[in-house]
């Protein structure tokens, strides 16, 4: 004998054999949004616990469900169940659905199923963006997101007072570092207190070359360079805020590529957990979609990387092994990021690991490798043949006209 088990928005129902209503039992109306969204996220509920153990004796209990068998390892009737998904009592119920449910009491016509259906599906979907806007990934991905955008504002940004600045005080264009900059002209009003407090930069300067300006043109670059120094320090903290919650979401992810790669490439495909479905393969090319789709339109060279070339790994290391290296390093990141997601374990030899293997490929790989000579000349050969070839017809051609 064989009972069947499905479940629905009413809750759960056993089927026997002969398709005949076994058991039910139905979610609290309180608890229904909740209970259906935890059947979605492969969670064993109290009332699918229940109808399993009520069950009468039978051979098998075949449960239409995408659990694994596994999940259902601590119940009694384990050896019993079956898990196939569709199976016939599921298909039975749909095909019977509107009926079934009134002979349970759970709806009284059809309208007031539809009515039902769509106010659960409509709070379901509030449940899963409450949920997603609560990930923590997610705030990752904005701060990610923030850096690159300030960090192009501010460039621009100091261009801007780099052209504006040198009309009052030329010579403070001896200062490269953006951070010294903008921090001297926002500390010192004047250029006067600028070379007073600082005789080791402004050596031999006791009176600038700029033009004179009007006291509210000074206050302007001033004020402008607080901003601007606002905004560094605003940069430092997020930089800051990132490393702290790639510790908590990416450990091993970052211990291996750093906090600002690792984010940029979680930020990339949208999620730690979709990262971590990738194969890498794909990790190596994420950030390179354009040159591989230039590859399979036109058949040039497929990319040896994208994103991860920002690492000191790849970036330093001689054109002729950066394929190899950064096929290694997307492996150790492929492997990282799957520990972070599915275990709490944090590898501390991840890193150490993936420089042996690149000191073994530096050392297998010292030179790169030449052109073959031999093959330059074989293609040589074949093109002046062709080239041959098309002089030889174009000139029968000209040939022919002229003797037409």
């Amino acid at each position: 004998m064989e009972i069947y088990i499905i479940n629905c928005i009413a809750g759960f129902l056993s089927f026997d054999s002969d398709f005949k209503l076994n058991d039910y039992v139905l979610f609290n109306d309180e608890d229904v949004v909740s209970k259906i969204h935890n059947i979605n996220n492969n969670i064993l509920t109290d009332e699918e616990i229940k109808i399993i153990e009520n069950t009468p004796d039978c051979d098998e209990i075949i449960i239409e469900t995408n659990k694994r068998l596994s999940d259902y390892k601590d119940l009694k009737k384990y050896d019993k169940i079956i898990v196939q998904n569709p199976n016939k009592g599921g298909e039975f119920f749909r095909e019977n659905i509107e009926s079934i449910l009134k002979e349970i009491n759970y709806i009284k016509d059809y309208k007031d199923y539809r009515d039902k259906i769509v106010k659960i599906n409509n709070e379901l979907s509030i449940l899963k963006m409450k949920e997603s806007s609560q990930e923590e990934d997610k705030l990752l991905i904005q701060g990610i997101n923030s850096i690159d955008e300030i960090d192009e504002s501010i460039s621009q940004l100091i261009e801007r007072i780099r052209e504006w600045e040198t009309i009052y005080f030329p010579e403070i264009e001896t200062i490269h570092n953006n951070e010294s900059y903008i921090k001297l002209i926002a500390d010192y009003p004047t250029r006067e207190e600028a070379i007073k407090n600082n005789p080791d930069i402004f050596k031999d300067i006791i009176i600038s070359n700029g033009a004179d300006l009007k006291d509210e043109d000074i206050f302007i670059l001033n004020d402008f360079a607080k901003s601007l120094k606002a905004l560094q320090v605003s940069r430092t903290n997020i930089e800051n805020y990132i490393d702290n919650k790639m510790e908590e979401l990416a450990p091993n992810l970052k211990n291996l590529i750093g906090a600002n790669l690792g984010a940029k490439l979680i930020a990339h495909v949208g999620s730690l957990k979709r990262l971590s479905t990738l194969s890498a393969s794909t990790v190596q090319i994420i950030g390179a979609e354009k040159a591989l789709f230039r590859h399979l339109k036109t058949g040039e060279n497929p990319p040896k990387h994208g994103l991860i070339y920002q690492s000191p790994y790849v970036r330093g290391s001689n054109y002729w092994v950066r394929g190899k290296i950064a096929r290694k390093l997307a492996l150790k990141i492929s492997f990282a990021v799957r520990k972070d997601v599915y275990t709490n374990e944090i590898n501390t030899n991840l890193k150490e690991d993936l420089e042996k293997e690149i000191e073994k490929i530096n050392k297998e790989n010292p030179f790169g490798k030449t052109k073959n000579k031999k093959g330059k000349s074989k293609l040589k050969t074949k093109n002046k043949k062709k080239s041959r070839k098309n002089t030889y017809h174009k000139k029968t051609k000209k040939q022919r006209r002229r003797k037409k």
